[in-house]
């Protein structure tokens, strides 16, 4: 049985938004097929680009399990296995960068661009470093004469 095509409608969902989705959102393929069957049944292709930016949309704001800078190790708990014992690895982030794969090579090639490009900028981050310790200083103070 084919389905029922609105007037001007292509019997395919529109390419380049199934591209987008199984290149962008992959680990959300069901959807996918989905949004086919439901554009198959007589959706709009209109429809079907507003599900699929949609989606690209909430993958992009979704939260990461990325290790953060400060946290030196991975929160997920170890899964330990009762027949070996034996902990799986965990990852730690030293680079103190947040960042994926940007590490100390990295930060001091930024470090020479900046200083080239805007030396300026070093006066801002002057300030604030000063302001921070400043403040750190005061917070440490007032712990004191509380306790």
């Amino acid at each position: 049985m084919t389905p029922r095509l609105r007037s001007g409608q292509a019997s395919q969902p529109p390419r380049l938004a199934v591209a987008l989705l199984n290149r962008v959102v992959p680990q959300e393929e069901p959807l996918t097929g989905d949004l086919v069957e439901e554009f198959a049944a007589g959706r709009s292709r209109a429809w079907f680009w507003r599900q699929a930016i949609a989606a690209v949309a909430l993958t992009a704001f979704r939260r990461s399990d990325e290790v953060r800078p400060l946290r030196l190790v991975d929160g997920a708990p170890a899964r330990v296995s009762s027949a070996t014992m034996v902990r799986p690895r965990r990852s730690v982030n030293i680079t103190g960068s947040p960042i994926a794969g940007v590490g100390g090579l990295t930060l001091a090639v930024l470090v020479v661009l900046m200083t080239v490009v805007v030396p300026q900028a070093w006066w801002v981050i002057a300030a604030a470093a000063l302001a921070g310790v400043i403040f750190g200083v005061v917070l440490i103070a007032i712990r004191r004469t509380r306790a």
